[in-house]
């Protein structure tokens, strides 16, 4: 299992703003990486090296995964935002969830043929609910709760959110209910 480097790069800026140059060395220097933590945004390696580096991270600061990958997750999104400003030109926090699987993804999927992306099903929309699975063979899906938070944040909606684990056995699934809350 692999992920494209741009992951990668993003976080160790995420933890480089935290924790400063040396901090983020010495981290990448504990871990057993086979690149050697030298990433590049098109390249790909192995999820393992995430979890090492997460690992180490949490280790460091004494923060758990789940809020680490949480607030990567809101780092990710303000990346996104400004590196690819079209994919937020819809009319809501909803619209773009949707926009998540049948256009951005198939996108990433033109410029990078190999990416193993999640998938983002729809399972039901009204007004002010958004059901929605998330399917992948990582366990990534606090940073999926982060993306969701910040961009439904970057559309000025307030929602409330709340994960299901959903297991098929095949790969992990989990079930996002997104409330959207009065202004």
């Amino acid at each position: 299992m692999t992920m494209k480097g741009v992951v990668f790069t993003e976080f160790l800026d995420h933890v480089e703003a935290e924790l400063g140059v040396i901090q983020t060395q010495r981290i990448i220097d504990r871990c057993e990486l086979e690149s050697e933590g030298a990433y590049t945004s098109v390249g790909t390696y192995p999820c393992a090296e995430m979890s090492q580096l997460i690992g180490a991270v949490s280790q460091t600061t004494g923060r758990c995964p789940t809020t680490l990958l949480k607030a990567f997750g809101h780092h990710l999104a303000s990346s996104f935002r400004q590196g690819y400003p079209a994919y937020f030109e819809v009319a809501d926090f909803f619209d773009f969830v949707e926009s998540i699987d049948s256009h951005i993804h198939v996108e990433v999927q033109k410029l990078y043929a190999d990416a193993e992306l999640p998938e983002f099903h729809i399972i039901m929309r009204t007004d002010d609910t958004l059901v929605v699975d998330y399917i992948s063979s990582r366990a990534l899906e606090h940073l999926a709760y982060g993306l969701l938070e910040a961009s439904a944040q970057a559309f000025g909606e307030t929602v409330a959110m709340h994960m299901t684990p959903r297991g098929d056995g095949s790969s992990r699934v989990v079930r996002f209910q997104l409330e959207r809350r009065p202004q």
